[in-house]
């Protein structure tokens, strides 16, 4: 390992900094020009999102090791790190096949339009890059909302088109289908092989749009720091706050 990091540094592929993630010093290597994806920590994997994410955690909710945590469709290596920190952390992932609360393969199904937790049971809600997918995130936001006790958190990544409106792509036809308005995208799912289509291309109106829907008020954190390997494109962190 300090021999591929010291060759690493030598070659300038790779950039030594701290990774919010793992918590270590690390090196972070750009496998590709699209840095979001592919501006890895050598240590842990992950990405700018992911470590933006954590940072911002830690400011907004330096105690979330104490806190009762759910994270909706987790990926990469965040989930790890707060399981192993927090006691009450917990996940789910959504198939459309498997009704919410069940499990399937001992993982936990909830569907972020229609929760299965009790009013104001959590104190922070996590989604990363989830709700650019939700067909219906008017009643999405709602949700977390209702879930989350006064003063709660919603900590999320989307793709934020700046400077511009937000498109919807997709949306609910009104009889348990799709209406497509735009092209068919779709990007990768860790649970579905035939990837998540891409409802909304969020813009500045995003804040906006959740307190209108939830009552929440939405700080956005737009985070560089090339020494956390927070670089390339779509850094931004949302924080939503539930009114106390």
């Amino acid at each position: 390992m300090k021999r591929d990091a010291l060759r690493l540094l030598i070659t300038r592929r790779g950039r030594l900094g701290h990774c919010p993630v793992c918590a270590r010093a690390a090196i972070f290597v750009a496998h590709s020009t699209w840095l979001r994806d592919d501006y890895k920590c050598t240590r842990c994997g992950s990405i700018p999102r992911q470590r933006a994410l954590m940072t911002v955690l830690e400011a907004v909710a330096p105690g979330w090791r104490e806190l009762r945590i759910h994270e909706s469709s987790p990926d990469g290596p965040t989930p790890a790190r707060m399981a192993g920190e927090c006691p009450r952390y917990d996940t789910s992932q959504f198939w459309p096949d498997v009704a919410p609360g069940a499990t399937r393969d001992g993982v936990r199904c909830e569907d972020l339009t229609r929760l299965t937790f009790a009013d104001a049971s959590l104190d922070l809600f996590i989604t990363q890059d989830v709700f650019e997918h939700v067909l219906d995130p008017a009643r999405g936001f709602a949700e977390i909302a209702r879930a989350l006790r006064p003063g709660g958190l919603h900590v999320f990544t989307v793709p934020l088109y700046r400077g511009r409106s937000t498109l919807v792509r997709a949306r609910p036809d009104g009889d348990g289908g799709v209406e497509h308005l735009e092209p068919p995208d779709y990007h990768s799912n860790p649970v579905d092989p035939t990837g998540s289509l891409v409802a909304a291309e969020w813009g500045d109106d995003l804040p906006d749009f959740i307190e209108r829907e939830s009552g929440m008020t939405t700080t956005i954190h737009a985070l560089q720091d090339k020494r956390r390997g927070i670089v390339g494109e779509f850094r931004d962190v949302m924080v939503s706050r539930k009114p106390t």
